[in-house]
């Protein structure tokens, strides 16, 4: 019993420690970089949007007035963010707001959520197929009449770049066609946003896409002349991110 005693008094004293200590580093950091102020929600104040009514939410769909604080209003950055379509990342660790989205990371295409035209375009490791123009890639998408894939990007990235060939036996030029198949999109998801070609003579071609502000995008591929039979390929190379958009460049 007396043992018992003795532990459940070091739990109380050790639960009491982690209290104080948590408290402490608390009001450490509240004191170093959190000032208090006198501010009042501004609940009267109404917002449009690209001439429509807009009003900003929480991430639990509640909604928010903004802060006014000396005769200006303020509001949560992400609600803004995500209103103008800019991504937007909080790296906790060091208290960091990324706003347009965070620099240098690269994403690789297939590690994206994908959607794929299974019937004539299908993701390949088989080394037959992964084999490009003399250079074996570990995944490969092959598109051999025509193919669509869609992409869930959440407004994350500012770039594609895509790596894309054509192999024998084929012999035309493929385009690469850029949309926005976002469910928002309306009339707009059938207008081409970007588009680059790839011909049998450029053996593996990097084509950078502008895809900022997009939450979902299409690739079609297909012969402008619909040729039949394409032997496209979208290649493991290809990859997201949010370096500086261009129309044409190199990685």
């Amino acid at each position: 019993m007396k043992i018992k005693l003795k532990k459940s008094k070091m739990a109380k004293i050790l639960l009491f420690i982690g209290v104080i200590l948590s408290c402490s580093f608390g009001s450490a950091y509240a004191a170093v970089n959190m000032e208090p102020i006198n501010a009042f929600f501004n609940r009267g104040v109404s917002f449009v949007l690209n001439g429509e009514q807009w009003q900003p939410k929480d991430q639990a769909g509640k909604p928010m007035a903004p802060i006014n604080y000396k005769g200006t209003n303020y509001l949560p950055v992400r609600a803004l963010a995500e209103a103008l379509k800019i991504p937007i990342d909080y790296d906790t660790a060091n208290q960091k707001i990324y706003i347009g989205g965070k620099p240098a990371g690269q994403t690789p295409i297939f590690a994206m959520p994908i959607e794929i035209d299974n019937i004539y375009a299908v993701l390949s490791k088989d080394a037959k197929e992964t084999l490009v123009n003399g250079k074996q890639y570990k995944q490969v998408l092959k598109i051999e009449q025509y193919g669509d894939v869609i992409v869930t990007l959440n407004r994350k990235y500012k770039r594609l770049v895509l790596d894309g060939a054509v192999i024998e036996p084929g012999e035309h030029e493929v385009e690469f066609s850029l949309y926005n198949a976002a469910d928002t999109a309306g009339n707009t998801a059938d207008t081409i946003l970007e588009k680059h070609s790839v011909s049998p003579e450029d053996k593996v071609k990097t084509m950078i896409f502008d895809v900022t502000g997009l939450d979902k995008i299409k690739i079609h591929v297909q012969s402008p002349n619909l040729n039949p039979y394409i032997y496209a390929r979208i290649l493991d190379t290809s990859y997201f991110d949010s370096g500086e958009s261009a129309a044409n460049g190199s990685k």
